[in-house]
């Protein structure tokens, strides 16, 4: 199931500081130690690898030390951030145009685009993923000080995931390291959760329509009652609930509204703080 939520939001400001290039044949805007071994994965929400919000998330990453590629996983399809305001709420001054027109057209344009980006979304992280772990030609490994150079041999390997991207950070966790899911959509539970081989780390509203609470500690007691078939140990599952925010807090919040800010912030926090745990 996808949400209003998923089109909702607001455009955050600011210059992002990497650089655009190719990995693994694919598109990726790509951000910070050239020479770092722990290199982040972004699946973004349907408003693509382009999206301000999302390359500016990237680049507090990367001021951590970290590698972060941000691929363009929809083949240069994205959703237009008109629809950012179309749904939301809080826009008492949304004009007919807006609520008659725009808001219905925002889902009528999300619909075309789950059918079409759905089936090749994991032949897309593969190959990216494994050019991270094995670059094989100078589109691989950039050499500029901003993006992604020759990776080590030991490169290690994150992924988080948004909305769209977060399901794959629970399909597509044995490709990496570690991963994050932050507020993930269309995920097949309880079926997909036994993907699950490595460190995981999720982050939902408590009132997602997507993934909420009940669903949220349903996943940590699948995940901790199988430690042992999975590989795992007690530190390597964290699951957290977000109070008083809603889906896509992490890349869509109000700056300007002090709970949504710091509950963003901490978001950005669970993220780092797992990477520089398990990468």
């Amino acid at each position: 199931m996808s949400c209003t939520e998923c089109v909702t939001g607001a455009l955050h400001s600011g210059t992002p500081k990497g650089t655009e290039t190719k990995v693994g044949g694919v598109d990726a805007y790509v951000v910070g130690d050239a020479h770092s071994p722990r290199v982040i994965v972004i699946g973004c929400d349907i408003f693509g690898w382009r999206f301000v919000n999302m390359r500016l998330l990237a680049d507090e990453y990367a001021a951590h030390g970290f590698r972060v590629v941000v691929p363009d996983l929809f083949s240069g399809w994205e959703l237009p951030t008109w629809t950012l305001n179309a749904h939301d709420p809080s826009n008492f001054r949304k004009s007919l145009f807006q609520r008659y027109v725009l808001a219905p057209a925002a889902l009528f344009v999300l619909a075309p685009f789950v059918l079409r980006n759905l089936p090749h979304q994991i032949s897309l992280i593969t190959a990216v993923a494994n050019a991270l772990r094995n670059p094989a030609s100078p589109s691989d490994a950039p050499t500029t000080t901003t993006t992604t150079a020759a990776a080590t041999p030991k490169v290690k390997l994150g992924f988080v995931g948004f909305c769209w991207g977060g399901r794959f950070a629970i399909t597509q966790n044995a490709q990496f390291d570690a991963s994050v899911a932050a507020h993930p959509s269309l995920v097949r539970f309880p079926g997909e959760i036994a993907a699950i081989r490595k460190p995981f780390s999720l982050a939902v509203a408590d009132d997602d329509p997507d993934f909420d609470r009940a669903r949220a500690e349903a996943t940590e007691r699948i995940l901790k009652g199988s430690l042992g078939e999975r590989g795992l140990g007690e530190d390597e599952v964290e699951v957290r609930v977000y109070e008083g925010v809603k889906h896509g807090w992490t890349t869509r919040a109000n700056l300007d509204d002090p709970k949504q800010r710091e509950a963003r912030d901490e978001a950005v926090r669970q993220v780092v703080g797992w990477f520089e745990r398990f990468l």
